[in-house]
């Protein structure tokens, strides 16, 4: 029996459009909500951002000149363009592939059964958390070219006399950033590869190990033809992840040195706000979005190539929905892997290792394994939380040690009880913490409440009604904004919302993010839905309820997992994002921790670094706590997803 038969026995059956089909009002009532908030508020931001482009902006005397594609023609041709345009595909490389083997490597370890394999998977979630800001401050510091946590270690080990500037020479910084963002970006992809290997059949790889296959040959022939649909997904992700990368250059390098560290992102920004040239930045940040938008168009052509063929045979009729064509294409590649098992040669297992005292060896193997993944994971907040708890003085000292004078919580009290500190001493941005914290609970809460509801509205509708044409094509729509870059559409809400008074205000950051992460949790919703069987609602219906009342009574509390892990993603993306709340903030009042952690940078001084270090942990202890205590809540939501999109 093939997989493909299997999969329709077990419940996973791809939809075909039958004749009685629906009316189509009801999954456009759904969905008119989340449409319209994503296309308004994204939409005409977007146009916006085009118009600026094709203008020269007088910041004094607010004149705007019509100059068409000037902008264009004078940034394509420029050195440093060409320079940020390579930097920045350099670093897409070189993050994407790293993240994919290191998320690949961490997947196969947490998919083994081996004791603390749970707490195991909750402690890889920890940089993924952490908000970008709080790492750049974190390896910031460990690559500090004075105080340092690499040069104490160095030091104490007696191998240099002198400290290394690591972010002083300008190829070493850009790989460095590269390497802190892959240590951030990593267990996105291992949480997603891992949901793709919780999804496997058993009985591949056994009836391969019955046939004498080899590890190896099991990995090539059965593991990665199955994750392939995942691999792309991630690929998807991770690459316009790093192409919009700014957080980390923004906290680590700004840029430098020179131009060193220059990518598009910066080079938009610091345009447009250092340089004050806001058509030109424009300029630069809508050609980065055309460059991301391109590369998710042939990732999407990549992860969903039947459907070009279907268009091709069918003449236009009714698509099958993104989720379930990759149902199609994973159980095509469970065939494509039943083929393989049955040319897999026949043959019984040697090796140098007797069998005797291989399963001790691959015991201590995976013990060891797993004790780095925890020290690669874990180690950096452990040290941020010890750093916290030193007095600033003892982490300036010289030459450095990794070895602390002792432990303290004053840095805590200075930022919890602002009161300023001893001998005269204040820090401005520590009495801004506390307040800072609440904003961002406020704006975390009141953005995960809006993508939860519109959300779900609109993700029940996609996976029930999403054949028409109208459904896909909105529902292609609404994915493609979500690779915008958020940079690009900045300098246009910053205008837009001054004009409406909604600067430095609460509202103006939960509009933004929510135009942002709706796309995202109605992609996830709509995930989950579609392994829910539709005769719930049937009989419901049958027994007298209205189509909403069915939603609300029988389908929203079976979906109650997934609904937990969007609503945790929403409150991760909105609780660690930055760039918006810098532009569109001004003042403690609705300034986020982000924003506060970044602004310790600004003026430095040495009675701050232990005040700072113990914000960046209040700053991610909400997130690790979320990640920890609703760990498997996001493995079983990206396993629902797995499978449908």
């Amino acid at each position: 029996m093939t997989l493909s038969r299997l999969f329709e026995q077990g419940g996973f059956a791809v939809f075909r459009p039958r004749a009685d089909q629906p009316s189509i009002k009801l999954p456009l009532l759904l969905t008119s909500p989340t449409l319209l908030v994503v296309f308004i508020i994204f939409g005409i931001p977007l146009v916006y951002a085009l118009a600026l482009s094709m203008h020269r902006i007088n910041m004094l005397t607010q004149q705007w000149i019509f100059v068409g594609f000037d902008n264009y023609i004078d940034i394509l041709p420029d050195p440093e363009f060409i320079a940020a345009l390579g930097r920045t595909a350099y670093f897409a490389f070189v993050t994407v592939a790293g993240g994919l083997l290191l998320g690949l490597g961490m997947a196969l370890i947490l998919n083994m059964v081996f004791p603390a394999r749970n707490f195991l998977r909750s402690v890889v979630l920890v940089p993924w958390a952490m908000a970008p800001v709080a790492v750049g401050v974190l390896w910031g510091w460990m690559f500090n070219g004075e105080y340092g946590t690499f040069n104490a270690i160095l030091f104490d080990l007696g191998l240099i006399e002198k400290p290394i500037h690591w972010l002083g020479d300008g190829t070493v910084a850009f790989n460095l950033v590269a390497l802190v963002h892959i240590w951030n970006q990593a267990p996105l992809a291992t949480l997603l590869i891992l949901a793709g290997l919780q999804s496997m059949p058993d009985n591949l790889h056994r009836a391969a190990r019955i046939d004498g296959a080899g590890a190896f040959q099991r990995f090539f022939k059965i593991t990665l033809p199955w994750l392939k649909p995942m691999l792309l997904l991630t690929m998807i992700l991770t690459t316009i992840n790093s192409i919009m990368a700014f957080d980390l250059f923004w906290v680590m390098t700004s840029g430098g040195p020179g131009s060193a560290t220059t990518v598009f992102a910066w080079m938009g920004y610091a345009y447009a706000y250092h340089f004050f040239k806001m058509g030109e930045g424009a300029a630069i940040l809508f050609v980065l979005t055309i460059l991301c938008l391109i590369l998710a168009w042939i990732y999407l052509k990549l992860l969903f190539p039947s459907q070009a063929r279907t268009r091709a045979a069918i003449g236009g009729e009714a698509e099958e929905s993104l989720g379930r064509t990759l149902v199609q294409m994973v159980a095509g590649a469970g065939d494509h892997i039943a083929t393989r098992l049955e040319k897999l040669p026949v043959r019984p297992r040697r090796g140098l290792i007797p069998a005797t005292a291989r399963r001790p060896l691959a015991r201590a193997a995976l013990a060891i394994v797993a004790v780095l993944i925890f020290c690669w994971s874990l180690g950096p907040f452990i040290w941020l939380l010890i750093m916290s708890l030193s007095p600033s003085a003892s982490l300036v000292r010289t030459p450095p040690t990794i070895v602390p004078d002792m432990l303290t919580i004053e840095n805590y009290r200075f930022v919890l009880f602002p009161g300023g500190v001893e001998d005269g001493q204040s820090s401005i941005q520590a009495t801004r913490v506390p307040f800072s914290i609440f904003n961002s609970l406020i704006v975390a809460t009141g953005v995960t409440l809006i993508n939860l509801v519109l959300g779900s509205l609109a993700g029940y509708a996609y996976a029930r009604h999403g054949k028409s044409r109208i459904m896909s094509g909105t529902l292609w729509g609404l994915m493609m904004t979500r690779m915008t870059p958020s940079l690009a559409l900045i300098l246009p809400f910053f205008i837009l919302f001054r004009a409406l008074g909604l600067i430095d205000t609460l509202w103006a950051l939960i509009i933004a993010y929510c135009s942002l992460i709706l796309p995202l949790s109605t992609w996830m919703m709509k995930s989950y839905f579609e392994g829910l069987p539709p005769n719930l609602e049937r009989a419901a219906l049958v027994d007298g309820c209205t189509r909403l009342k069915a939603i609300w009574k029988i389908i929203l509390p079976v979906a109650r997992p997934g609904i937990v892990a969007t609503g945790i993603f929403c409150f991760l993306v909105s609780w660690n994002e930055f760039i918006f709340a810098l532009i569109l903030t001004g003042s403690p009042k609705a300034q986020t921790i982000p924003v506060i952690i970044a602004g310790f940078l600004v003026q430095l001084r040495f009675y701050d670094y232990g005040p700072m270090f113990a914000a960046a942990v209040l700053a991610v202890v909400p997130p690790v706590f979320v990640a920890f205590a609703f760990q498997g809540y996001l493995v079983r939501g990206m396993m629902a997803g797995s499978l449908k999109g």
